[in-house]
């Protein structure tokens, strides 16, 4: 066990010291900003130095979610072939992980939805908010990621399409052309389920979009393989709701 007894006494911050680059404060203790992150690697069964372990905490970040939109429906078949043979469009394969918060913990059996517009910026219902629609599933589909918490899936680049009139607290933004985006909804039993959106660099309509120009992360690059378009989104869910283990 790391224990802090040595430092008990080290109530007052160092003249000169700078509390955010040499101390951190516990519980009204300053200690060294070095000696915590070489408990924190112990504590963790981690052979980090203290500087990787500190950028890795800085650099995971949860994903961020976005609106569900209009035409989310429940209960699509699961299936990770979204696009049929003769779907016309651009090839497109989606893969990533799914991460818990700390960035590193995979996630098996999560469940992963997703939904989209063809290459002409339709979808499968022209009915705003009628979930349970009864018409045929298309570019819809469910998928559990494996044990690795791996994902992937085949569709075809969606198209874009103006935001419909009269959607209910949507009304300002009737006729605005959005990008290009893929929706996701992923579940997972001790992690706050997301909502977001995947969207593509070099969309020009990102910029003018409510939604898109706030989250850049949610854009990825895509190159080239083969027939197919790839890209990679990573997912790293939220356990702060989690009951205690």
């Amino acid at each position: 066990m790391v224990s802090f007894a040595p430092y008990a006494a080290a109530r007052e911050q160092p003249k000169g010291a700078d509390m955010n680059n040499d101390f951190i404060e516990i519980r009204g203790l300053c200690l060294p900003r070095r000696m915590v992150l070489q408990g924190l690697a112990s504590l963790l069964g981690c052979a980090f130095a203290p500087s990787t372990l500190s950028a890795a905490v800085q650099s995971c970040a949860l994903t961020t979610s976005d609106i569900i939109g209009p035409f989310y429906r429940f209960g699509a078949p699961f299936q990770t072939k979204l696009a049929g043979p003769n779907e016309p469009g651009e090839r497109l394969i989606i893969s990533g992980k799914v991460y818990g918060s700390d960035c590193r913990s995979y996630l098996p059996n999560t469940l992963i939805e997703v939904w989209q517009a063809n290459n002409a910026g339709q979808y499968d219902t022209d009915k705003p908010g009628n979930f349970t629609e009864r018409v045929d599933f298309h570019l819809r589909g469910m998928m559990l990621t494996d044990q690795q918490g791996n994902y992937e899936f085949e569709t075809i680049m969606p198209g874009r399409y103006p935001v419909p009139p009269n959607l209910p607290g949507l009304e300002k933004y009737a006729g605005l052309m959005r990008p290009a985006h893929i929706h996701f909804r992923v579940s997972e039993i001790l992690h706050v389920p997301l909502t977001t959106q995947l969207y593509f660099k070099g969309d020009p309509n990102i910029a003018h979009d409510p939604w898109a120009r706030s989250k850049p992360s949610m854009a990825i690059d895509l190159k080239q393989d083969g027939k197919f378009l790839h890209g990679n989104l990573d997912i790293v869910l939220d356990n702060s709701q989690a009951p205690p283990s």
